[in-house]
């Protein structure tokens, strides 16, 4: 069999600079940006695709979060993956640690039963560990969820979240990274989902650097029995910062 693996980083990034004030700094935007790709061919004819950018906005009390992923897999010719997840969160700092935040998602993903899934919620949060080494993140909000199955029919209800979000500076050129997360619905608490994203980065230079990553989607009630209740991808990429 002849394979061919290729981990390819192609990312067109946007950079702002804003001065205003007091507030002014050098950089305001710090962008992430992944992307992924495998092809074998042979005795099996598999091809993926994966593509990830996140972008952070820092000022002196507010902090803008965007993010964007989509994975995309194809074996013998027929569709086996397809899922785009958005994400976009506003933070406002109430103390030094202790902030406020408003966020939306919105989740498509064919082969998990959905059409859509969107959830708009609103919370706390809390810097729980901020050194140079290590940041961990706390959230926990109550919010709305609207979901769109593929099968037909719709369902919303209200929704509870709480998210960590932790970050170790192993070394200079070393990042792991460990995000994981739980939303339940309220109304009938047997559905709810659990979400982990791990990854390990080495730095290349300043701006590039290689990546591994795991990450684990599960729902204790899919939409119908046919569907799997876990989700599980491992991706090696290029990635790009700014």
């Amino acid at each position: 069999m002849k394979k061919v693996v290729i981990p390819i980083l192609s990312g067109v990034v946007l950079f702002a600079g804003f001065s205003a004030g007091e507030e002014a700094q050098d950089k305001d935007w710090k962008v992430h940006s992944e992307l992924s790709y495998v092809k074998t061919s042979g005795n099996s004819d598999t091809e993926a695709f994966a593509t990830k950018l996140e972008a952070n906005w820092e000022r002196t009390v507010n902090r803008l979060l965007g993010k964007g992923s989509f994975f995309y897999g194809k074996s013998d010719g027929r569709e086996t993956a397809n899922k785009l997840y958005l994400l976009g969160r506003w933070e406002r700092l109430l103390t030094e640690r202790l902030f406020a935040f408003v966020q939306g998602d919105y989740l498509k993903d064919k082969f998990s039963g959905y059409d859509y899934k969107t959830v708009w919620s609103a919370g706390l949060g809390y810097d729980i560990i901020k050194t140079d080494a290590h940041y961990l993140k706390g959230l926990a909000a109550l919010g709305y969820t609207f979901s769109d199955y593929k099968t037909g029919g719709t369902d919303s209800y209200t929704t509870g979240l709480a998210e960590l979000d932790y970050t170790w500076k192993i070394m200079e050129n070393l990042l792991f990274k460990q995000l994981l997360g739980y939303q339940v619905n309220l109304e009938n608490t047997d559905i709810y989902f659990i979400k982990s994203d791990s990854s390990l980065q080495v730095k290349i230079n300043a701006n590039f650097a290689l990546g591994i990553g795991y990450k684990v989607f599960y729902q204790n009630k899919p939409p119908t029995k046919d569907i799997d209740k876990t989700d599980t991808v491992f991706l090696t990429s290029l990635i790009v910062d700014f």
